[in-house]
Parts: C-alpha cells; sequence; structure tokens
C-alpha cells in the first residue's frame, strides 16, 4: 500500500515535470497538461477517492509552479491552492459520477479527457479571476484538444504502469 502511493506520487511528480518542460509543446499557445490527464486516469478507473488525493497533490504542484505575483503593495503574493481546489474537486466529481458511464475504448477516454479538461481548466480560470485576477493567456479549447488526442496513449501507459485491468477497476 505505501509502496504504490509511492509509485503514484512519483507518476504525479513526473507529470508535472512534463507539464513544466517543452517537449510536447506545439508552438508557444499549445500545450497538454498531462496532471489532468493522470489525475483523470485514476478518478475513473478507482474512484473518486484515488482521484481526489491525487488531483490535490498534482494541483499543490502545478500552482507551487505559478511562483509569486507581486501585488500592488509590493508584497510578493502566492496562489497556493487555485489548482489544488478545482483538480481535486473535478476528480471528486469525475470518479463519483462519471465513472460508471466509463467505457475503455477509444472514443469514451477521448470524450471524458476533453470534456475533464475543459471543466477543469474552466473552474480554475474562475477561483483564479475571483480571488487575482483575470488571466488572458489561460488556454481552454487547445488544451483540451491536445489532452484529448494524447489521452488514449497515455491512458495505456499509466495501465501499463500501474498495472491497472478494467476488471480491477470497478
Amino acid at each position: 500500500m505505501i509502496l504504490e502511493a509511492v509509485v503514484i506520487f512519483i507518476g504525479i511528480v513526473f507529470s508535472h515535470v512534463l507539464n513544466g518542460s517543452n517537449i510536447f509543446d506545439i508552438g508557444t499557445a499549445i500545450k497538454p497538461d498531462f496532471v489532468i490527464l493522470f489525475f483523470s486516469f485514476f478518478a475513473l478507473r478507482r474512484g473518486e477517492l484515488s482521484g481526489l488525493w491525487i488531483g490535490f497533490f498534482g494541483g499543490l504542484l502545478s500552482d507551487a509552479a505559478l511562483g509569486g505575483e507581486e501585488g500592488r503593495d509590493g508584497k510578493i503574493y502566492f496562489k497556493i491552492g487555485v489548482h489544488a481546489l478545482s483538480f481535486s474537486l473535478v476528480a471528486y466529481i469525475v470518479g463519483k459520477f462519471a465513472r460508471s458511464y466509463y467505457n475503455e475504448n477509444f472514443v469514451s477516454i477521448m470524450v471524458f479527457a476533453f470534456s475533464i479538461t475543459i471543466v477543469s481548466r474552466v473552474i480554475t480560470y474562475f477561483i483564479f479571476g475571483f480571488f487575482f485576477h483575470q488571466n488572458s493567456n489561460f488556454s481552454f479549447l487547445t488544451t483540451a484538444i491536445y489532452n484529448m488526442l494524447i489521452a488514449p496513449i497515455t491512458f495505456f501507459i499509466f495501465s501499463w504502469i500501474y498495472k491497472l485491468e478494467v476488471s480491477e477497476s470497478r
């Protein structure tokens, strides 16, 4: 159990590192979000609690990568918790309600990856705007399309790494 959690946490960190790299970027604005794909995989395959904690820790890493921003008063403000809240909320809802509609095929994986990415990015955008300011460079559709296109490959790799069979996940 502890070894499994450590291996999953390594997967969270690796997904975060892939988000920070420019290996999979197309141009300057089109990039995937591997943390969303990672928590989506576990929320759909293992359920709401796995998705919740993976989304939370993946979100914390994403928030930590944002760094600080200087406010009007000259102080540095950190945006810790924005992604953690949105990712864990979406992962819990997906694991609780959408899991029964999930089928292990290309179309299902692509539809779920697109939908989950759009919903989590919209929630993140509104939380960020409510507490801080509107971000005009935040991408919704391009990230969702990119995630949709690479989701079958990443889900296959995650299934192979974590040895999750379809029968085990229900």
